[in-house]
């Protein structure tokens, strides 16, 4: 039983009758039976409040995104034949955070009410949600009943789309013209599926398409095109330096963003996709894929990756990478790089995989090593830390260039503009026809 404001103010204004007392021995009576007429009355309403079999509610929510608040719809049945007053708390996971503090709603006899409040997913993955808190009672009543109403489910945080800037970026990207882009010239048998006819004498029988011959009852053979779109390869290291936060979110989810913005606008011109993350072993691979589910299915397959403390480790996973990769692509790697003695694992088997493809490495600015480099020290401690600074931006600088000689394209950018930058730079590519 919970008391309400109103019985709070009821109980106040009933303190002067204690005043009687002092007049007369018996005075406390007035008092005692003020009080006890609205425990009475109080104590009806609550056995009169419905029980928890005549409540039901089911959520229903889009698809959330990490660091997005995202609306959620509350669907309360109330199976009673009174009108309620309801006050909703849910039972979050910590990793969840409900933006709007309380929910209300009357709910009608025999009938189903809705209510919707925000949450703002603060880390993504799969969250199971167990139930939700309500506190019943009728509207204008003297004390509300607490109850727990079961409402199971699995919500799943995927990696943030795109911020505002990002949304206009691709809303040009949409009104590009690509029928101006250069056609290649394309020599060879195709492989790509492309239509079935029936068999005719002088086609190639290794065409045939035995499962839809079965069906038809004749023979069948398949059409083959010549592959017309490109194909973008992605990976994208989960290692221990991708743990750094840069602002609210790691090195990791500003990758995994980006992953998700290419791999719509790859979607949007023809192109397939394959996406891999790996640390010192592959931990998900997304084959080559084509058409509307790209999207999807891309973070859907980024949904549960996670850093972990370890060292990358770049001589298995690229070798893994290359025996899946079939067909030449635009390669490209979102990692990070300190050395050239550091990444000695990364530029040797970059390079090699620069033999069968058109490689892309992707890695991070460092704001602050650079602040330090160009600052102008005003003590021991900043020359130190200005001396350092230069020291290590010099070493990266010198094993991106190593990378650069070796036939390897080099992208460094700010984590928080590494979406923009990517699709930039693979637009770039694909017109310029470099693949």
């Amino acid at each position: 039983m919970v008391p309400t404001i109103r019985l709070v103010m009821l109980a106040a204004l009933g303190a002067p009758l204690w005043l009687v007392s002092l007049t007369m021995p018996t005075g406390w009576i007035v008092g005692a039976g003020y009080l006890a007429v609205l425990a009475l009355v109080s104590l009806r309403q609550y056995v009169s409040l419905p029980a928890p079999d005549d409540l039901a509610v089911e959520r229903r929510f889009g698809r959330l995104s990490i660091g997005a608040p995202s609306p959620v719809r509350l669907l309360l049945t109330n199976r009673s034949s009174h009108a309620l007053a309801i006050q909703v708390r849910e039972e979050w996971p910590p990793e969840l955070e409900q933006t709007t503090p309380r929910v209300s709603l009357i709910a009608r006899p025999r009938n189903i009410s809705e209510c919707s409040y925000q949450v703002r997913p603060r880390r993504r993955g799969r969250f199971a949600l167990s139930g939700l808190v309500v506190r019943v009672g009728r509207p204008g009543a003297l004390v509300r009943k607490q109850l727990r109403l079961p409402a199971p489910g699995t919500l799943r945080v995927y990696p943030r789309f795109a911020t505002a800037d990002e949304y206009r970026l691709l809303a040009r990207i949409n009104r590009r013209d690509e029928d101006a882009r250069r056609r290649r010239q394309v020599r060879g048998q195709g492989t790509e599926f492309e239509s079935l006819a029936k068999y005719a004498r002088g086609d190639d029988p290794r065409r045939m398409d035995w499962k839809a011959s079965a069906k038809r009852g004749y023979l069948v053979s398949r059409n083959l095109q010549t592959e017309r779109g490109q194909q973008i390869s992605l990976m994208i290291d989960c290692g221990r330096l991708m743990a750094e936060r840069i602002g609210e979110y790691s090195r990791l989810e500003h990758a995994l963003n980006a992953a998700v913005m290419l791999s719509h606008v790859a979607q949007k011109r023809g192109d397939t996709v394959a996406v891999a993350t790996f640390s010192d072993r592959i931990e998900s691979f997304t084959p080559a894929l084509r058409g509307a589910a790209v999207v999807r299915t891309v973070m859907d397959s980024l949904l549960s990756v996670q850093v972990r403390q370890v060292e990358s480790d770049y001589w298995q996973v690229v070798g893994e990478a290359m025996d899946k990769l079939k067909r030449r692509s635009l390669l490209i790697m979102v990692t990070d790089i300190l050395d050239a003695d550091a990444g000695t694992g990364l530029i040797h088997n970059m390079a090699r995989a620069a033999g069968r493809h058109l490689v892309l490495c992707v890695v991070f600015t460092e704001a602050r090593v650079e602040r330090e480099a160009d600052s102008t020290p005003g003590n021991r401690r900043g020359a130190y830390n200005k001396a350092a600074a230069s020291h290590l931006w010099l070493r990266r600088h010198l094993a991106l260039e190593k990378m650069r000689n070796q036939g390897i394209l080099v992208l460094e950018t700010p984590p928080e503009e590494l979406s923009i930058e990517l699709i930039r730079r693979y637009l770039e590519i694909r017109k310029a026809d470099l693949q």
